[in-house]
Parts: C-alpha cells; structure tokens; sequence
C-alpha cells in the first residue's frame, strides 16, 4: 500500500521490482521497466478517500470480488478526469480496511468509534466477505441462494415496525404508536382524579366504560405490535432477552391479569401493584425515540462513573449524618437516629434543602454548611466525566447517521440479496 496526498505523482519509468503478497503466503513478482511501464500502470489503482489517496493492485482487492472495492460496482465511483476512484467515507478507517484485502485480517482502529467502523464494514460489504472467509476456513461449503418469500415479507415487516425512516407507512406507524402510548398514559392519570375516581369505581357507569374501551383499544394495539415484532424478527433469541421487549410486555400484561381476575380482599393489594405497572407504558417511548436511546447508550457507557458516584454519595452520607446526630443528639427533636440524619443528608448534598430536618446548634451548622460545599464537588466531578462520554457519543452517532443517510435503499432488489449457508463439507479443509 503506498499512501500519498492528492498531488502525489507516481514514478513508473524506473525499473522497480513489486511482489504483491496474497492471504496465503504467495508472491508475484512484477517486474517494471522502460518498455513494459503501461501493464503494471493499468494493474495499480488509485483510491482517493475524501482527499487521501491510497495506492494499490488491483488484484488485490479482487481476491474479495463480493466486496465492494473488489466488484465491478467500484466502477461507478471512477472519476476520469483525475483517474482515480473518489469514496466519500471515513478516511482514518480505510487504512485498516485495506489491510483486510493486503493481508485477510480485519483490525479494529482503537482511535475510530465502534459504530462509524461498523457503518463502513457494511459500506465496503467486509462483514459478507468475513463470513465466506470463516466458512472456508472452518473446512465448510459455500451455497449461496436467495431469501424464501417469508423471510423477505419478514424483513419488510421488520423494518415497517422498527424504522420510521423506511417509508412513508413506517412514520405513520410510528406516530400512531406514540399517540397510542400518550392516550394509554393519560386515561392512567384521568382515573386518578378523585371526582373520576369514584365514578369509576362503579363498572356500570359511563365514565368506565370510557376508559375502559380506551385502554382496550391502546392494549389491542400494543399487542399486536409486540407480536408482529416477536415473528418478524430476524433473531428470535435477541428478541426475547431484549430489555424492550420484556417492557412491552409488562406494559400489557396488567390489562390481561385485571380482566380475568375479580377484585377481593385477598387480591387488592396485587391489583394495585398490576395497575402501577400500567406506568411502564411510558418507557415504549424510549424505542421511538434515538436521542433517548442516545441517553441509555451513555448511561450504560459511564456504569463506572455513576457507580462511582453512589459510592461516594453513600461514604458522604453516613459520615456527614452521623455527624450531625452526635452534634445534633438531645438538642433537636427532628433528629432521633442517625438514619434519620441521613435523610438530612441526603436532602443536602442534592442540593433540594427539604426543610423537614435542618440542625439547630452551631455546630450543626457548620457541618451543615461543609456539606453543601462539599456536594458540590462529589456531584461535578462524576457528572463532567458523564457529560464528556455524552458529547462524544452524540458526535459519533450524528457522524454515523450523515454517512448512512445517503446509503439506505428501499428497492425490493436489495431485500434478495445473496446470504451464505454453510454446509458440512469436510473435503473442502485448507
């Protein structure tokens, strides 16, 4: 591979040896000079991405014809003029997607996000030609064939349900989801209202049977959301395990309990934990909505810091409530544990100052004031590491979704496209 900038011009009077270094340890020599300078010429290709031009033969990257850069569909990103193929993509991500095709190893860049890596593999199809690759080496053979009719129907489903983006229908969907979601929350909140409460109270009464159809309606939709999901999707195991998934499904699973069970004294207490888990509802909005996603992403991402956090708030918080009963002991009647000084301390250090609990003596004071100071600082230094990790992953998605924009197809060509199936083969050993 020889790396140059857009300027760079390539000698190729000189009477230069090349060996071109396959997966399999052969080399072949290519002998340049004055007489023979147009062959090897036509052989190297220029690959210009967004300005940095690497240089290689092009038999190298036809050992992968699947792949992109090494099919006939690299034809379309050639530019006359200059004589080079220009790709708008990830420029510190294509040395290491050239090494695959120089050496048969694909190395992760420790320096390139996971996702904008990932977003590249599936531009320059690596991931097909990685899974022939396996299969080969694993001593198997390689079919190739189209998808069945349902799996086709099934990845149309699919990404009806899970992408708005994918069509018109999809956003219309996906709206209807969420207008589904916000009456299911809001007939939650409305039977809560004491006048409706007691009128509810009655199942013979209209405004029950209002909320009642209403919650029918909601539930009969979300049902058949989640089950349409769980046969289209591509990965039933992921599906089940999915944390969305079991959401959906104690979203709708009071409804299903509360109308098949007679309420009692035996049973009261049951029924109101079923009909608080109604709430749960609420969470369906974060699988439509990606900067909410977003904000899961980076929680999971900063476990450390927030762990961190709760572990030093719970050492601030002993310490400083045990110190404010021992000031606080016999002179202030709010204060008769340590636990309930804790609770002070808890109101303190996040800075919300109840009222309920404060100290008297002077004492008391100061360590109350040391405190607050104190909170500050746990509660900035975790949360500036917090806010980092945000920003960076914010960048990293927003980067990823301006170069998959323009990558999305919806032709019903694409929904056929070629998938390897492994059969057992073990003549074919390497």
């Amino acid at each position: 591979m020889t790396l140059s900038s857009p300027t760079t011009n390539t000698d190729l009077g000189s009477a230069v040896e090349h060996r071109e270094v396959f997966t399999d340890g052969r080399t072949t020599p290519k002998q340049q000079d004055h007489d023979s300078t147009e062959k090897p010429a036509k052989n190297r290709v220029k690959l210009n991405i967004c300005g940095l031009v690497f240089e290689t033969y092009k038999c190298t990257l036809q050992e992968y014809p699947q792949t992109l850069l090494g099919s006939d569909e690299l034809d379309s990103y050639y530019d006359p003029l200059k004589k080079e193929y220009f790709l708008d993509r990830n420029r510190e991500s294509f040395s290491y997607i050239l090494n695959f095709y120089q050496t048969g190893r694909l190395y992760a860049p420790s320096h390139v996000p996971p996702d904008i890596f990932e977003a590249e593999r599936e531009f320059y199809k690596i991931n097909l030609a990685l899974r022939q690759k396996i299969a080969v080496q694993n001593g198997v053979k390689k079919t190739v064939r189209r998808k069945s009719a349902w799996e086709r129907l099934s990845s149309r489903i699919w990404k009806f349900l899970n992408n708005p983006k994918s069509s018109k229908a999809a956003t219309v969907w996906a709206w209807l989801d969420i207008v589904f979601i916000m009456i299911s929350v809001t007939c939650l909140i409305v039977e809560t209202l004491p006048k409706i409460k007691a009128m509810v109270a009655d199942s013979t009464s209209k405004e029950y049977k209002i909320l009642f159809t209403l919650d029918t309606i909601c539930v009969g939709f979300f049902t058949f959301d989640l089950i349409s999901r769980g046969f289209t999707a591509p990965d039933k195991k992921v599906f089940i395990t999915a944390l969305m998934s079991w959401l959906d499904f104690l979203a709708i699973l009071p409804y299903f309990v509360l109308l098949f069970t007679k309420e009692s004294n035996n049973t009261i207490e049951i029924l109101r934990v079923l009909r608080l888990a109604r709430v749960l509802r609420v969470f369906k909005l974060v699988r439509r909505s990606k900067k909410l996603l977003l904000i899961a992403h980076v929680m999971k991402k900063s476990t450390s810091e927030l762990s961190l956090l709760v572990m030093v708030w719970l050492m601030a918080v002993v310490v400083f409530g045990s110190f404010l009963y021992y000031a606080e002991n016999g002179k202030n009647d709010n204060i008769t544990s340590i636990l309930g000084a804790c609770w002070w301390a808890v109101a303190t250090m996040s800075t919300v100052g109840y009222g309920d609990v404060y100290p008297q003596t002077t004492w008391g004071k100061v360590i109350g004031t040391v405190v607050v100071f104190l909170s500050m600082i746990f509660l900035a230094l975790p949360l500036t590491i917090i806010v980092s990790t945000f920003s960076k992953t914010y960048r990293a998605r927003k980067c990823l979704t301006a170069q998959n924009s323009g990558d999305e197809e919806d032709d019903d060509e694409e929904e056929e496209e070629e998938e390897v199936v492994v059969n057992d083969a073990p003549d074919n050993k390497i």
